[in-house]
């Protein structure tokens, strides 16, 4: 089987290091795979192809103005049908031909043209891995407790003054959403698309919106690498990161500490609070880049590690900590929740999304009911003092994770999945 992945990035992001994961399984498997992508830190790896390199003989004097043209009025108005004009022509590529079937992920970005999807869909059968709601927008891909989106964007909070600091992806300058929302509605409608998402909250999201009605929604969860992320002794693992092994231990890690939506600012807030009113010293362990976090912090013991890209030394600090702060306010999917479970390790999450379906009281870890300091302060704290559950929550993080998260099964679940609308579109010729 011969699988086209298409994305914004080949290596960095989380949908490019899942698509990279599902790419060396398939290829491990004995299938063929290979990534069209609008950008790449590492473009002489043979698997992967730009996309601007795939289709420069297309890219005539007129299609360059065209999207030149184009290009400058996404920045305004949001996707625009001339922006990145030659992207159009992808199913007439050599690597369109070659595939037998393709694998969408994130399509924003300034390399795709989201007009392409009607021709791509109707010779070759096409998935699309949601890994947010961009697909659904007018503008954002994380809406956050706006629900315009399921009718009709129009008037988007989120490219309000106060909006625009938290919007993902960049948000254009003038307010184009209900234009764009409608120019998806249409291009679906001429287009076969199947989707996957990775919970079944995603599931419930898409079934709501103007991809409601695609041949079908499927679930796959990621998968995590289960000989990598594994339980491991906490008292070893602190004793190789020269953590003290009495200390009540909280990690937090994230692409970022100043991106709003992985709520770092609400972890620091919560155990700057307990730590004010003298309740159990606490050491908080983080791994991510410091961008845009430029707040004093008040706490007396904290280890940053900034980015840590060896998954054995993630393993290894995810095992040296008593619990897992997510404090996500919007994902899909947060894998890095779903590497703290593969370590044994409970993660502590407010109760937005799919964080309910991922974590379990007193079993998996601990629920805060409002996404605020106050009740993630509350809800460490009520986790902590049932100490005496942690080593029956450690081992039942792991039995969870070996059950739904198994990179191998998830792995297959896709290849099955492919197979399947292989055969019906066979069946249908």
């Amino acid at each position: 089987m011969h699988v086209l992945h298409i994305n914004a990035t080949s290596h960095t992001g989380g949908a490019a290091r899942a698509m990279r994961r599902l790419h060396s399984a398939l290829v491990e498997k004995g299938h063929q795979s290979r990534l069209l992508v609008g950008r790449s830190i590492k473009p002489d790896d043979p698997q992967v192809h730009l996309i601007w390199d795939e289709i420069s003989s297309f890219r005539s004097l007129r299609n360059r103005l065209q999207s030149r043209i184009g290009n400058q009025l996404e920045k305004y108005i949001g996707i625009h049908p001339w922006a990145n004009r030659p992207a159009l022509r992808i199913a007439e590529t050599d690597l369109y031909q070659w595939a037998d079937i393709i694998d969408l992920r994130n399509l924003f970005g300034g390399f795709f043209n989201l007009w392409s999807l009607p021709q791509l869909s109707k010779n070759k059968p096409v998935v699309w891995r949601m890994p947010d709601l961009w697909a659904v927008t007018g503008q954002c891909a994380y809406p956050y407790d706006c629900s315009r989106w399921k009718t009709g964007c129009f008037d988007c909070p989120l490219l309000s003054e106060e909006g625009r600091n938290i919007v993902e992806p960049t948000p254009t300058n003038w307010d184009g959403t209900r234009r764009v929302w409608r120019a998806k509605k249409d291009i679906y409608s001429r287009s076969r698309l199947h989707i996957i998402v990775t919970t079944e909250w995603m599931r419930e999201q898409v079934s709501q919106s103007i991809l409601g009605d695609v041949p079908s929604i499927n679930v796959i969860s990621n998968g995590v690498n289960l000989d990598i992320y594994k339980p491991q002794p906490k008292d070893s693992a602190r004793q190789q990161l020269g953590l003290d092994p009495d200390e009540k231990i909280l990690l937090w890690a994230a692409g970022g500490k100043g991106n709003y939506r992985k709520g770092y600012h609400l972890a620091v807030e919560a155990l700057e609070e307990m730590q004010e009113i003298g309740k159990t010293k606490l050491t908080l362990i983080t791994m991510g880049g410091k961008e845009g976090w430029d707040k004093p912090e008040k706490l007396n013991k904290v280890e940053h590690y900034g980015y840590v890209r060896d998954p054995e030394k993630q393993a290894l600090v995810y095992a040296a900590a008593d619990a897992f702060l997510c404090t996500t306010l919007a994902d899909g999917q947060p894998q890095t929740a779903l590497e703290s479970l593969a370590c044994g390790t409970p993660v502590i999450a407010f109760d937005l999304g799919p964080m309910p379906g991922l974590v379990f009281n007193d079993k998996t870890g601990q629920i805060a009911p409002q996404a605020t300091a106050q009740s993630l302060y509350k809800t460490i704290d009520k986790f902590l003092a049932k100490e005496d559950q942690h080593p029956f929550m450690r081992e039942y993080c792991r039995k969870e994770a070996l059950q739904k998260y198994d990179l191998g099964k998830q792995t297959q679940k896709y290849i099955d999945l492919y197979e399947k609308i292989l055969k019906e579109k066979a069946s249908q010729s």
